[in-house]
């Protein structure tokens, strides 16, 4: 059975700069492009894990990162020509500050959009009429997909085993793993993600059992939450799943 899973992810390298500048709390005029840089590679790194097309338009923003990284980092140039050429690559950072600006007030001004249509689809007049459509395979994932980004980078950190692992047949599936995050979540009120992934023996295994975890989210019969910016990630049962499970246990094969 084949799983496809939507993210809602940023919609472009742009979007993906604002988020890091945002939750950094830097400001725009001042970005430490080393940092930002950092930063960004590692959420490129983490999408090419998990398989996500990546758009042409990321990967040039990346290399427009480090071509700005590696010219802080290098000395100033002792000649005039070099200086000019100094001065042409401080234009280009300027450039693409002067651009995310530009495109935060587009975000901004969408997003007030979109909050005044939702308001305006909350209102019901006399007369009208509305149809309530049915959730279906193709619904996309409510869930914070940075907090997710967060923990599953912090999981690989802490892996070191090769991607394939020579005399080791045991196979897993999605729905395995679907199954044991179940079990955890019927027989604990909370469970630590991290616990998820504590007996997962290399990356690939690491991934499919990310995938069942997004594919839970997915079907709303699990809750992810972290209570404060350092603590750990909580999965929880979704409201009214356990109750659900308990009338209707699996079936054992």
């Amino acid at each position: 059975m084949t799983y496809t899973i939507k993210l809602p992810v940023f919609e472009g390298p742009f979007d993906l700069l604002l988020h890091l500048i945002k939750v950094n709390e830097m400001d725009i005029a001042d970005i430490p492009i080393s940092e930002i840089t950092k930063q960004y590679l590692s959420y490129i790194d983490v999408m090419r894990e998990l398989d996500l097309e990546l758009a042409g338009d990321f990967l040039v923003m990346a290399a427009t990162l480090i071509h700005l990284k590696a010219r802080t980092l290098m000395p100033v140039p002792p000649d005039l020509e070099e200086q000019e050429e100094e001065i042409s690559e401080i234009m280009s950072a300027r450039e693409l500050m002067r651009q995310l600006v530009e495109y935060r007030k587009y975000k901004e001004a969408a997003s007030a959009l979109r909050e005044r249509e939702e308001q305006a689809a909350r209102v019901l007049f006399r007369n009208s009429t509305f149809t309530l459509v049915p959730d279906d395979d193709g619904a996309e994932i409510s869930v914070d997909i940075a907090l997710l980004y967060k923990a599953f980078a912090r999981v690989l950190k802490f892996v070191d085993q090769p991607a394939y692992k020579p005399g080791i047949s045991e196979r897993f599936t999605v729905e395995d793993k679907i199954n044991h995050i179940e079990d955890l979540t019927r027989s604990n009120e909370t469970v630590d993600l991290m616990r998820v992934f504590e007996h997962c023996l290399n990356r690939a295994e690491i991934i499919v059992t990310f995938l069942a975890v997004l594919e839970l989210c997915r079907m709303k019969r699990i809750l992810i939450r972290q209570d404060a910016a350092f603590d750990n990630v909580i999965i929880t049962a979704a409201e009214g799943q356990l109750e659900y499970d308990t009338e209707h246990p699996h079936s054992e094969p």
